[in-house]
């Protein structure tokens, strides 16, 4: 049998292993995966803080080439440069997919968490989760589709009306800097606090009218009345730290907006008492448009080829888990496979 490698959570560490060639069933197609970046998500799974079947192929922002299928369909997709939907085994029946709230489809299975993921040699999937990627956006940078979507869907739950002028965003990272560019072509100030100089930087390059490194500053919600009086209009925490909420809700102004973008995956600990005595309101988004994201891309609006940091092959994957954490400046790992 062909064997070919795969990044698998044994139920201790992520291992490069060989695994069997996957093929497609009907309705699917055969992706060479060509590069894939590593997830927050991933790196919780590693830890055990996100449980799921064991042992699995981990990794769903991917980006590569359709080399094979097994559809009816009349255009075949042998050959385009292609990402899909996180979201797999979608029922189209439940209270949800008539809704076309997809990633709520009480029968959906995620890719690299429920199912086997796309850190490997292939990936065979359906061929109606595809998304086609235009030839002006490299395979290492269509692996921002899925979180640049995520990012979109931020937007798309928390409508802006004319009181909304002052953004905050906690936590300078992959999904923090695709949030401070949205922000800023929506019009808003915006203040982005972390503790590395050298993200603060990138997110000064981007765009961010105010900086905070909170490693400095040990009152982080003071600084941020003070810059808008009352607190921020809109706040949003993408740091992945249970730590950072404290400051999160406290540097939101009453009455404004808290969102809850990171899946910190583990329980954590929020003053709901504050939320609900200055009443603020709660948001929380996952998935969202990729159709929005890919014409972002593909039009240079939103800007990521700066944001990996750091690009290794597939067969290092599992020395860059073992490192992944170390270097605080640390924004985005891609691993490619050509």
């Amino acid at each position: 049998m062909f064997k070919l490698k795969a990044a698998v959570f044994n139920g201790k560490r992520i291992v490069l292993k060989e695994v069997p060639k996957p093929f497609p069933e009907e309705h699917q197609v055969l992706i060479r995966v060509r590069a894939v970046g590593i997830c927050g998500t991933d790196l919780a799974i590693s830890k055990r803080k996100i449980l799921t079947p064991i042992p699995i192929i981990i990794g769903h922002e991917f980006a590569g080439e359709v080399i094979d299928e097994k559809t009816d369909l009349d255009i075949s997709w042998i050959g385009r440069r292609v990402t899909s939907e996180i979201n797999t085994n979608i029922c189209h029946k439940c209270y949800f997919c008539k809704r076309n709230v997809y990633s709520q489809c009480l029968e959906r299975k995620a890719l690299g968490i429920h199912i086997n993921g796309a850190m490997a040699d292939y990936l065979a999937i359906d061929v109606n989760l595809l998304h086609e990627i235009p030839n002006s956006v490299s395979y290492e940078e269509a692996t921002f589709i899925e979180p640049l979507a995520a990012a979109y869907q931020t937007f798309e739950m928390m409508s802006i009306n004319n009181d909304d002028h002052i953004i905050a965003i906690f936590g300078m990272g992959k999904l923090g800097l695709l949030l401070l560019q949205i922000a800023k072509k929506k019009g808003l100030e915006t203040i982005v606090v972390d503790g590395s100089k050298k993200k603060l930087e990138l997110a000064q390059q981007l765009g961010a009218d105010h900086l905070i490194n909170r490693h400095d500053n040990a009152e982080v919600p003071r600084i941020i009345k003070n810059m808008s009086e009352v607190g921020a209009d809109i706040v949003i925490d993408a740091s992945g730290s249970p730590q950072a909420l404290k400051d999160v809700v406290s540097s939101c102004r009453s009455r404004g907006k808290l969102h809850i973008k990171s899946t910190h995956g583990e329980p954590t600990r929020i003053n709901l008492t504050e939320i609900v005595q200055r009443e603020i309101t709660l948001y929380t988004s996952r998935c969202g448009p990729f159709k929005k994201a890919i014409d972002a891309l593909k039009s240079n609006y939103v800007i990521v080829g700066k944001l990996n940091t750091h690009i290794y092959s597939l067969e290092q994957v599992e020395q860059v888990f073992n490192s992944y954490g170390n270097n605080k400046d640390h924004i985005r790992t891609i691993l490619t496979n050509y």
